[in-house]
């Protein structure tokens, strides 16, 4: 027997054309903190009296995917991550072997039966056995942060799917430099900000995995069942009143967050990360005195649908990857 590790296990991520069929042959690995992405098989347990005390007879029920998958950002391994909740880029060359790549919600389902790309995982833990293959996957959920003295991490939160087994693939990783808190310069209405002390921007495309009279236990059709939202949450170091008048006022004004490379990729280029919320309203801002130290209020804001700009968040990558 083989002890299993956490170290040896291995995450990629691969976009399929269609719903129904894994794509096995250009599957992008991806270095990653924690991984909760597994299969769930709700029992469907008889209710009928027949005599005796005990739970009624147990039938396979419904089968889904889902989790979360966790990683310090790197520059290209986050654009698989973030194409999974917001579709394919728009990415254009700048400069030889550097490319800039624009993510945006999307404002349209993939198809009839997907309300975002179908992703293909494949999952091997290190052992001796098979590694699991999960398709029909969407993103569901994204997540930014950064707090002072750390990296940059990223969550996307699957919803699905199929599953099922197949050998292991060799892994290989693109080992790109990650960005550090001090890498990171915040714009609020328009004026750079330095009293951020940590950061988080929350995609929630609200979907759903359903089930429909077919003949399978898996998901039919992967669809969104509330309204999108994007939330911002923080803690501030409470220097002036600017943002909690911005609160009082119900203001809604532009945020933007930039993280940049620490060394150049080409002349004037380095890797990049910009994150812009055009219409940022603030949820609650409640300065407070706790103990004799400064006064630092946490945050909640919600990035609202912005007209002339034509969204609620913009992501805009630049790496070394031509294309996603």
């Amino acid at each position: 027997m083989t002890q299993a590790y956490g170290q040896d296990a291995a995450i990629a991520l691969g976009f399929q054309d269609s719903g129904g069929t894994a794509n096995v042959s250009s599957l992008y690995f991806i270095p990653f903190l924690s991984d909760g992405i597994g299969v769930a098989k709700e029992p469907l347990t008889s209710q009928n009296m027949a005599g005796y005390y005990d739970a009624g007879d147990d039938y396979e029920g419904v089968n889904t995917v889902d989790g979360e998958l966790s990683a310090e950002a790197e520059p290209i391994p986050l654009g698989m991550m973030l194409a999974a909740v917001f579709g394919r880029p728009t990415s254009t060359q700048l400069d030889t072997g550097v490319y800039q790549h624009v993510f945006e919600p999307r404002q349209d389902d993939f198809d009839r039966y997907f309300a975002n790309d179908p992703v293909t995982m494949h999952k091997h833990l290190g052992d001796p056995g098979s590694a699991s293959l999960f398709y029909d996957l969407n993103g569901g959920t994204l997540n930014l942060s950064v707090a002072n003295g750390e990296f940059l991490q990223a969550t996307v939160g699957f919803v699905g799917g199929k599953e099922s087994q197949e050998v292991k693939t060799a892994a290989s990783y693109d080992r790109g430099k990650r960005w550090t808190w001090d890498s990171t310069s915040a714009q609020i209405n328009g004026a750079s900000v330095d009293e951020l002390m940590d950061v988080a921007i929350t995609l929630n495309e609200q979907l759903e995995a359903q089930h429909t009279l077919k003949d399978q236990k898996t998901p039919s059709r992967i669809k969104r069942t509330e309204m999108r939202t994007v939330e911002v949450s923080g803690t501030i170091k409470f220097e002036t009143q600017d943002e909690y008048q911005a609160f009082r006022n119900q203001s809604e004004r532009p945020l933007e967050l930039h993280f940049r490379g620490a060394s150049e990729i080409s002349s004037g280029y380095r890797e990049s990360l910009t994150v812009e919320a055009p219409a940022l309203r603030y949820r609650e801002f409640r300065p407070a005195a706790d103990g004799a130290g400064p006064i630092e209020p946490s945050f909640t804001a919600a990035a609202k649908y912005h007209a002339s700009s034509g969204t609620a968040l913009l992501v805009t990558l630049v790496n070394t990857q031509a294309t996603y």
